[in-house]
């Protein structure tokens, strides 16, 4: 049992931490206090989005929404990111692949839902760090 607990303790320090540093980074390269709020406001949206679209339409959107130096492809490149990091203990996104909806789409079903599991727990601390970090209007 606490083997069970020591694993699930390594696993949300490991979200929690990964999750901090991807909010400061989203201060650091998003200078601008709408892109902050916007980025604030789209961790804020993906995980309902995933649970009612399903994780590979949500990404898809992600995707499509994404440009060079928005809130929505850094979310993309922190997703991506984190898949790829010693955080995830479990069906890591393989370093040689480089597109994240590409990887997605063609795991299967059990890898599928899984990974849909892991990326909504990131985001639930992606959430909380970005509420906490950056402030709107209502909050200053």
């Amino acid at each position: 049992m606490s083997d069970n607990l020591n694993l699930i303790t390594k696993l949300e320090k490991g979200r929690a931490e990964f999750a901090y540093r991807c909010v400061e980074q989203a201060i650091q390269n998003l200078p601008e206090i709408k892109k902050q709020k916007e980025y604030r406001s789209y961790v804020r949206k993906i995980p309902q989005m995933i649970i009612s679209n399903g994780l590979g339409q949500t990404l898809a959107f992600v995707f499509a929404k994404k440009k060079n130096g928005n809130a929505y492809d850094l979310i993309y490149r922190q997703l991506t990111d984190y898949l790829k990091s010693d955080a995830v203990v479990w069906k890591k996104m393989p370093d040689d692949k480089n597109e994240l909806i590409k990887w997605i789409i063609s795991l299967k079903s059990y890898d599928y839902r899984h990974v849909t599991e892991e990326i909504l727990a990131f985001l639930n601390w992606l959430k909380r760090f970005a509420e906490g970090m950056i402030e709107t209007e209502e909050e200053e």
